[in-house]
């Protein structure tokens, strides 16, 4: 029933490609700078060049954090108070006062990916802090069974699928990143290793809110469900909150040309769960023809995403979020379903649920 990223993609504009291109423009320019050096993330008329212009960018480099973080020679008018230099953040489009007022961070090495990466490909420590993974009991190894994913949406509430929680939930891991380490760490482009200062934390649920028509329209109809914990989460580099869309946000518009993006540990074209969270960014597909493939079982408020051979969701990966792939990262779809003969078939969308269909409902369903 439910989708998960393949992984599997040999794009020429590969992540190591972009990041040598600057790296070897940082070394071999070391631009001196009339003014200090300072994050590329607090020079927005830079960012914006990073689309259209890379040679600019390489050209103001001034040099790398270990984190590899460029720094660049910003003009001093266009400078942005400084911030952290592994994330921006911006307001979210909603109302709802229990939503954090900063959400969706980005980093300058999600833009590099995102915007020429389509396949599936392990993603970077830390670059989706809003990821949530959800534990379930196992009674005979005594450990949680990592089986779906969920969304950070703010300080108490983690989003999700329904259909996720028909199993007894035990743990909420936020902050992770490998699964087979207790403090995540990889190695950069340059050699040096570079490992998160803090380990994935685990929380208890308070509460599970299903929403009250689940299943009912159809077999996965409403498939959306929000969990508070029992605690508070204390924000930091290592967990954040994704951005919520507006309440019935046009998607195919708000989209425009770009694709969006799936993460999670689910199983890989290797038919095995990933240690290490990867993502796939995947087309739109509209509703009419994705809903003859399904043979008209789809009942509405869901999108359909993905028929591309080879690059999917699959098991493991239901209740993990869908994002728009550029800043401010918000989040429009819940994995959902997908059929039952395999992941990753060629013109076979997979099914999500769509997110600002069901704004009124979360916001009525989230308390302080």
């Amino acid at each position: 029933m439910s989708l998960a990223p393949a992984r599997c993609s040999n794009k020429m504009w590969s992540r190591v490609f972009l990041l040598a291109l600057i790296l070897q423009a940082a070394v071999a320019l070391k631009k001196d700078c009339p003014q200090p050096c300072i994050p590329i993330d607090n020079c927005p008329d830079l960012i914006k060049l990073i689309r259209t212009n890379i040679r600019a960018v390489q050209a103001e480099t001034c040099d790398f954090l270990d984190d590899d973080t460029a720094l660049v020679c910003c003009p001093a008018s266009t400078r942005e108070p400084s911030v952290s230099s592994s994330s921006t953040t911006s307001k979210p489009p909603v109302s709802n006062p229990l939503l954090p007022k900063s959400c969706g961070p980005f980093s300058l090495i999600q833009i590099l990916i995102e915007i020429r990466i389509h396949g599936g490909n392990e993603t970077r420590i830390g670059t989706y802090p809003w990821m949530a993974a959800l534990g379930f009991k196992n009674t005979l190894t005594k450990k949680p069974d990592f089986l779906c994913g969920g969304s950070v949406i703010n300080e108490r509430y983690i989003l999700t699928a329904a259909h996720c929680l028909k199993r007894e939930l035990e743990v909420v891991r936020l902050g992770e990143w490998d699964m087979s380490t207790e403090i995540d760490c990889e190695t950069r482009l340059k050699g040096n290793k570079f490992c998160a200062s803090e380990p994935a934390q685990d929380f208890q649920y308070e509460e599970i809110i299903e929403h009250p028509e689940f299943g009912k329209r159809g077999a996965v109809s409403d498939d959306i469900a929000l969990i508070r914990l029992t605690r508070p989460i204390t924000f930091s580099q290592w967990i954040q909150p994704v951005c919520l869309p507006d309440r019935d946000m046009d998607v195919p518009a708000a989209l425009g040309d770009r694709w969006a993006t799936i993460t999670g540990w689910g199983f890989t074209e290797k038919r095995r769960l990933s240690d290490r969270l990867l993502q796939v960014s995947l087309p739109l597909v509209d509703f009419i023809p994705c809903n003859k493939t399904y043979q008209g079982n789809l009942v509405g408020k869901q999108l359909c995403f993905g028929g591309t051979e080879g690059q999917d969701s699959c098991g493991g990966d239901s209740g993990g979020p869908l994002v728009f792939n550029a800043p401010p990262y918000t989040q429009i779809g819940i994995v959902s379903f997908g059929l039952l003969s395999g992941c990753g078939q060629k013109d076979v969308p997979g099914v999500y649920t769509s997110v600002s269909s069901y704004r009124d409902w979360i916001d009525e369903n989230m308390r302080p």
